[in-house]
């Protein structure tokens, strides 16, 4: 009945992409799904229910006592400015010329930052604050912290002047909305792609007509839809008296596809015989032994491990099949397969 040619089927990358679109309105629900989740949540966490941020700076410039101090490397960089605005030193000078009570030095760490936008004479200082007015105070501090204690303290420095004051305002450079959704929406596409992959290798499905043959060396009838079916059909039960049309589903209704072959009128003298699904009613395989051929209809997108439980247990009870069909098939999928394949004779009609 079949060649146990299991696992032999290539990766068919045509199908895939074909099926990838068919299922296309499922995939962006799940895009839309978890761009709702990952980007409404972020939207309303950093937007609608952010906790606000406020940063106050002030910039400085420094004059260097060296005055060749670019070729002998005698300025402060970036990297030193931050681990300098943290340390216990600086952050004592700052609390000495500040008011408020209650502000530990962990919190002055924690807030504080320095930048060194081109100019390595400026250096632009940060404090961040859930309070306006503490993040104003305490810059204000820190001007004087640099421009008395600090330049005093550091022999390469021979003075520090502050050139620009920028009042705490609230911090909007992290709140990105628009990237938050775009990317979203990226990992929403891609988990739906990765789950209808997911899936199709899982529940691996029949979806057309030549997978019966290649997959399980059953006799392939085709489709309906072509010219070869009936051809097919006239060759492989040419001179039977009665046939059972089989289905391999339980939700396949026999008698249906047995009028189906009646109305078209060809092999006039076969007795189309509807038999049920073998796993719905085991019994009637006792008919099925009797029957001078055998059709198996199989439902397309019928899990491919079901269609090999139905065809083990006909191989035992020694009910041959004759040829196989498939049934319900997808048109548009099956046009547009096999519309890049211009194989003669294979081309459905509607």
């Amino acid at each position: 009945m079949r060649d146990n040619a299991w696992g032999k089927d290539p990766f068919d990358l045509r199908l895939t992409v074909l099926r990838m679109i068919r299922r296309l309105p499922a995939i962006m629900a799940v895009a839309a799904l978890l761009t709702i989740l990952l980007g409404g949540g972020y939207y309303l966490k950093n937007v609608t229910f952010r906790q606000k941020t406020y940063i106050a700076s002030t910039t400085f410039s420094m004059e260097y006592a060296d005055e060749n101090w670019a070729v002998n490397n005698t300025f402060i960089n970036e990297y030193t400015w931050n681990v300098w605005v943290k340390t216990d030193e600086f952050l004592g000078y700052v609390k000495d010329h500040l008011s408020e009570v209650g502000l530990q030095e962990k919190a002055l760490g924690d807030g504080m930052s320095a930048s060194v936008p081109s100019d390595l004479r400026m250096v632009t200082i940060s404090f961040a604050s859930k309070d306006a007015a503490q993040a104003n105070r305490v810059m204000e501090a820190v001007g004087v912290a640099m421009t008395e204690d600090f330049s005093k303290g550091m022999k390469d420095v021979a003075a520090i002047r502050v050139i620009d004051v920028e009042a705490a305002a609230e911090n909007l450079k992290t709140i990105k909305p628009v990237r938050a959704i775009v990317l979203a929406a990226v990992i929403g596409l891609f988990t739906g792609v990765m789950l209808f992959l997911f899936l199709e290798i899982l529940f691996e499905r029949i979806w057309l007509p030549e997978s019966l043959s290649s997959r399980f060396g059953m006799k392939n009838a085709g489709i309906p839809k072509t010219g070869l079916f009936w051809e097919n059909l006239k060759y492989f039960f040419d001179g039977k008296k009665k046939v059972a049309i089989c289905p391999a589903q339980d939700d396949l209704d026999p008698k249906e596809i047995a009028d189906a072959l009646q109305k078209k009128g060809i092999l006039k003298d076969v007795e189309w015989i509807p038999v049920p699904c073998p796993t719905l009613t085991p019994s009637e395989t006792v008919k099925l032994r009797e029957m001078d051929g055998i059709l198996l209809a199989v439902n397309a997108g019928e899990d491919v491990k079901h269609l090999q439980a139905i065809l083990d247990f006909l191989t035992s009870q020694d009910c041959k099949i004759t040829a196989a069909t498939l049934w319900n098939e997808d048109t548009w999928l099956l046009k547009s397969y096999y519309t890049w394949n211009y194989l003669s004779g294979t081309k459905v009609t509607e």
